[in-house]
């Protein structure tokens, strides 16, 4: 390989906190938030000038999902909050019925609020953050990491942490120093597709109201006029025929999902366009990342022509704005103390050290071919464990959000954003004990993390002094429908539908 030499340099120390979190997305939002309510003093380090990570850098949009089958929220603590600071903006109807998925609930927002939103919740904690800032390096000794290098205008720095936190998406701190870590699904490390999000204006919602019930076999389910005049915001998921046809004709590109699926958002006429979509990128390869941001961009204008020409409100509609970068769904996954299956998913399984709720379906875009795996949400309620959370060989970091030990399948429900924050959030909790007590990470009792975050107003099964806490209104009254129109089925249920 040809390779040059680097120099040994002297790098400054510029911060020494309690916990470091490294990448402020709904992980690293939960983890800092969690550790500086108890007590540690947390830094949380952003490459961008702005937090959110996929809620608003890969402006992925709706929240799934804080609801069971029953209308019973078990998501809640620092996530709820948010939901509840987002609608106090107006940024934010909260949460509502969904047409698309079987979800119990989705949670529409205005991604400009969450910025804000985000950034008050932070200050009110007592985070502090590098802001424009990127990992670069980590040094361990003896099982701990003993520092962490990052880059930014000011030059290389280096942090000493007593404990670290990486929610990086993308288990970079982890991999860094040797941890061991998988990629993708298990046969072939083939990972899920990146689909870049962006957003639309100008719809007629009452024309496209209309275009629905006028052509509502094109659309999942078939939903009825009440069905569709009920939505405080509307979501749009079919047309798998009438693309199909699109392609052929050179009018859709190819490589793109085979369905349109949007969401309307809090302002006027603007929906979240989930139609993106490019197999073969591995996100931790910057030459794949660079031809998906470019790719992902040229469809996104095609699947808008495409809607304009084919749905009744769109007549008008233009691009908004994309993500300012491609949303990945997968990389790495550490292996930890613990690896998560889907039959920990689809049992509804608790766990003694179980640190977060997770309720969303095993969602897998197909890393080749064109259907997506799709089990329903909200009828398993289950736990993450704190030792999925726990990379091997070393023993003061963590790992929050879509990189924890988890198979292909399992991570197919863990993966999304609600949960990333519940997630984060126990391990910012386990993270300030450790750091209150000077124990190492796996002497932490779960025990104790558990009876914090119910304390903190998180949900947990099987936990004393934890209600339900049921809106009637989101309770799931359809079956599992028929993914026909929507490129999608569930290998996992009956008979495989």
């Amino acid at each position: 390989m040809n390779v040059i030499e680097e120099s040994a340099r002297r790098i400054p120390v510029v911060a020494e906190p309690d916990v470091l979190v490294v990448g402020g997305g709904p992980a690293g939002i939960g983890a800092a938030v969690a550790a500086a309510r108890n007590g540690a003093k947390v830094l949380l380090l952003e490459r961008y000038g702005f937090v959110g990570g996929n809620l608003t850098v890969a402006m992925v949009n709706p929240m799934f999902t804080f609801h069971d089958v029953n209308g019973n929220q078990v998501i809640r603590g620092v996530a709820g909050e948010l939901v509840e600071l987002l609608v106090k903006k107006t940024a934010s109807p909260g949460h509502v019925t969904d047409l698309t998925f079987d979800n119990a609930s989705m949670s529409p927002f205005d991604p400009e609020g969450m910025k804000l939103v985000l950034f008050e919740l932070l200050k009110e904690a007592g985070v502090e953050l590098m802001l424009h800032t990127t990992f670069a390096e980590a040094y361990a000794e003896n099982g701990r990491i003993v520092s962490v290098i990052v880059e930014s205008k000011s030059g290389r720095q280096a942090i000493r942490a007593k404990t670290v936190i990486d929610c990086s998406a993308d288990a970079d701190v982890a991999a860094r120093i040797g941890a061991p870590f998988v990629k993708g699904r298990e046969t072939d490390g083939a990972m899920q597709p990146v689909t870049l999000f962006y957003r639309v204006a100008g719809v007629d919602i009452g024309r496209l109201k209309a275009w629905m019930k006028e052509n509502r076999d094109l659309l999942k389910d078939s939903p009825g006029d009440e069905e569709i005049d009920a939505q405080s915001a509307l979501a749009f998921l079919g047309m798998k025929e009438i693309i199909q046809a699109a392609v052929e004709r050179g009018e859709y590109p190819k490589d793109a999902a085979p369905r349109i699926l949007m969401y309307e958002l809090p302002r006027d006429g603007q929906f979240a366009v989930n139609c993106t979509r490019l197999q073969g990128i591995d996100g931790t390869n910057v030459f794949d990342l660079t031809r998906a941001e470019i790719e992902t961009r040229q469809q996104a204008w095609a699947v808008t022509e495409f809607m304009k020409r084919n749905i009744g409100g769109f007549e008008d509609a233009y691009v908004l704005d994309t993500g300012v970068q491609v949303g990945v769904r997968e990389t790495r996954h550490i292996v930890g103390d613990y690896t998560m299956t889907e039959e920990d998913v689809l049992s509804s399984r608790a766990f003694e050290d179980g640190i977060a709720c997770g309720t969303f379906a095993i969602d897998i875009h197909p890393p080749e071919g064109e259907q997506q795996v799709f089990t329903g949400s909200g009828k398993a309620v289950y736990e993450i464990p704190y030792r999925s959370l726990l990379p091997q060989g070393i023993d003061n970091l963590l790992v929050a959000g879509r990189c924890i030990s988890a198979t292909h399948n399992a991570f197919g429900s863990v993966r999304v954003m609600a949960t990333a924050m519940g997630i984060g959030q126990g391990a910012g909790t386990a993270a300030a004990l450790a750091v209150s007590r000077e124990i190492g990470m796996r002497e932490v009792p779960p025990a104790d993390i558990r009876r914090l975050l119910i304390e903190q107003g998180q949900y947990l099964l099987q936990a004393e002094g934890v209600e339900e806490r049921i809106d009637g209104g989101l309770r799931l009254t359809k079956g599992d429908g028929s993914g026909s129109t929507a490129s999608h089925h569930n290998p996992f249920g009956k008979n495989g539908s």
